[in-house]
C-alpha cells in the first residue's frame, strides 16, 4: 500500500479519535468546543489533501473509464451529503441554543455518516486509486 494512502488512513483514525474525544468531552462545554474546533480543522485539511491526492487522480481516470466514473459518482453524492451534514453539525454545535438530546442525536448521526464514509473510502476508493496508480 502506498505511503500516501497509509497517511490518509492514519488521518482517518485521527479524525475518528477526535470525534470520540468530542463525545467524551460533552460534559465540559469549553473542552467540547475546543475538540470541535480541532475536529473541524482536521476535516478541512484532510478533505483538501484527499481531494488533491485521490479524487483528482480518479477524476482524470474517469474520463475514459466507466467503472471509475460510477465509483466517483457514488462518492461525490455521498460526500455532498456528508458535507451538508457536517456544516449543519458544526453550525449547531457552535451555539448553545440546541437542547442536549438534540445535540446528542445530531452527534450520533454525524459520527455514523462520517465513519461509514471513511470506511467506504478505505475499502473502495483507496484500492481503486492504488490499482490505477500501479497500472500507470
Amino acid at each position: 500500500m502506498g505511503s500516501s494512502i497509509q497517511a490518509l488512513k492514519k488521518e482517518h483514525e485521527k479524525i475518528i479519535d477526535t470525534l470520540k474525544a468530542c463525545r467524551e468531552s460533552g460534559k465540559d462545554p469549553l473542552d467540547s468546543q475546543q475538540q470541535l474546533k480541532i475536529l473541524h480543522a482536521l476535516l478541512v485539511e484532510h478533505l483538501d489533501r484527499e481531494d488533491h491526492m485521490v479524487y483528482s487522480r480518479l477524476r482524470e481516470a474517469a474520463l475514459g473509464n466507466e467503472r471509475v466514473t460510477t465509483i466517483l459518482d457514488r462518492f461525490d453524492d455521498d460526500l455532498l451529503e456528508l458535507t451538508i451534514a457536517a456544516k449543519e453539525f458544526f453550525a449547531v454545535s457552535s451555539t448553545d441554543t440546541k437542547r442536549r438530546m438534540d445535540h446528542i442525536r445530531d452527534y450520533g448521526t454525524f459520527f455514523i455518516m462520517l465513519k461509514e464514509q471513511l470506511e467506504r473510502e478505505e475499502s473502495i476508493l483507496f484500492p481503486e486509486y492504488e490499482r490505477l496508480s500501479n497500472a500507470s
